[in-house]
């Protein structure tokens, strides 16, 4: 990630985004815990229970993974810096975590507060016909980032993800695909000899576990997602019916037809020409802060308001306000969505191996989301591309002519074009739902 990236995928997480930069677009005042909005009418046809999903994402995807027998033994691993240790707390009953922890300097990072494993491969791994991931968990505050590096086949020859977590999400068990972010030199992705997990771990183990294999997907695939429902996603509407391109839209309904937002028949228009209306619940703080009682009408609320309005599937996908979740925001979300998105930097897989954490690569930063596309084109992943206003002078977001741009290299891109229901359509059908 290049330092700009890094300063556009920071800027996001930031509580501005509630604040002065939504006040732009005439974003008017955050409704509080226990206020009420235009989506608290409860009607009789959409009561609670018709909300929750029929069964968990979660253990939809995870019928498409096989354990990899090595990379599940702590004692295949070789410690580069730190302990790796095995561990009772595991997600799923039959798994072994490994707890990845600091007490000695690295051999070869040169740091006494980094944590790194090794693991060389039997034979070489080959990406391009499988997908590799893992499920992580860091006991304390997350640390940033955490670095999976693949060898191919040398240290000259690297694919290098990076994954950036929220501190909201510590103690929470989540899923990561290894969806390369940057390559090294000139990598042969049929040629993995050896992996390398890294991360400053001092005094916050973290902890790994069920390293599994997939087939991998056949094409890469992007999805746009513009978050808030703000007035200038118009034009970028407007450029991508031209093309034939379909987006989502994260609907935060307090704001339907207010100044400086999409107005309801706007929404339905989008709608009608295959576009997603997913949800968005605001409020002034992102939801780990508030209790699981508040957390839970929130997301219920929302996800109401677009069923009652004839949004029904793609209110079963949801965008973290503030690209945040905790704990608990996951339980609630397991219950009543099919897929979450986040705000951190990386690609994924097709079935995602965790469909509530999934990975989204800010706009804004348009080399970077390019580059983000050409890595989903070269490795079949899902690049997710985050835009809140588009064009706006009086805004650090995209410029109109940077949108185009994107668009543009999609185009030229061997990809897919989806969004969140006709991407987890497929990824459902891949894993053998029913």
């Amino acid at each position: 990630m290049t330092e700009r990236s890094r300063r556009a995928f920071l800027g996001t997480l930031g509580t501005t985004v509630c604040g002065t930069l939504l006040a732009r677009e005439g974003f008017k005042r955050l409704r509080s815990a226990g206020e009420s909005g235009p989506q608290d009418a409860d009607p009789p046809a959409v009561p609670p229970d018709s909300l929750r999903v029929r069964s968990s994402s979660r253990s939809i995807a995870a019928r498409r993974g096989t354990l990899h027998a090595g990379l599940n033994s702590a004692e295949s691993w070789e410690p580069v810096a730190g302990s790796l240790s095995p561990e009772r707390d595991s997600p799923r009953e039959g798994s072994e975590p490994m707890r990845l922890a600091s007490n000695s300097a690295g051999k070869r990072l040169g740091s006494d507060s980094a944590g790194a494993i090794e693991y060389t491969f039997d034979t070489p791994f080959d990406f391009t016909e499988s997908g590799l991931s893992f499920w992580a968990k860091f006991l304390g505050r997350p640390t940033a980032p955490l670095r999976i590096r693949l060898f191919a086949p040398d240290e000259r020859n690297q694919l290098l993800a990076t994954r950036y977590t929220a501190n909201s999400m510590s103690n929470a068990w989540f899923g990561i695909d290894v969806g390369p972010t940057t390559e090294v030199g000139s990598p042969d992705p049929a040629n993995v000899s050896r992996i390398q997990i890294e991360v400053d771990a001092r005094d916050r183990p973290l902890l790994l576990d069920r390293f599994e294999t997939k087939p991998a997907a056949r094409t890469g695939r992007v999805m746009l997602i513009f978050d808030d429902n703000r007035a200038s996603v118009a034009s970028a509407y407007e450029e991508m019916h031209r093309r034939g391109l379909t987006g989502a839209i994260a609907v935060i309904p307090d704001l339907v037809g207010d100044r400086g937002h999409l107005s309801a028949d706007q929404l339905a228009t989008y709608h009608a020409d295959g576009w997603d209306l997913v949800s968005h619940p605001q409020l002034d703080k992102p939801l780990p802060a508030y209790s699981e009682a508040t957390q839970r009408r929130e997301i219920i609320r929302t996800k109401r308001w677009l069923v009652s309005h004839g949004y029904e599937a793609g209110a079963d996908h949801f965008v973290a306000p503030f690209g945040k979740i905790g704990p608990k925001t996951l339980e609630l979300l397991e219950e009543f969505h099919h897929t979450n998105y986040l705000t951190t930097n990386g690609l994924n897989d097709t079935p995602p191996t965790d469909p509530l954490t999934i990975d989204r690569v800010a706009i804004d930063d348009v080399q970077n989301a390019k580059r983000q596309i050409e890595l989903a084109a070269t490795y079949d992943r899902l690049a997710v591309l985050s835009a809140h206003t588009v064009g706006n002078a009086d805004d650090r977001w995209v410029s109109r002519d940077g949108f185009i741009d994107v668009l543009d290299h999609i185009e030229r891109s061997a990809v897919e074009v989806v969004t969140p229901t006709s991407y987890w359509e497929t990824a459902a059908a891949v894993s053998g739902s029913d």
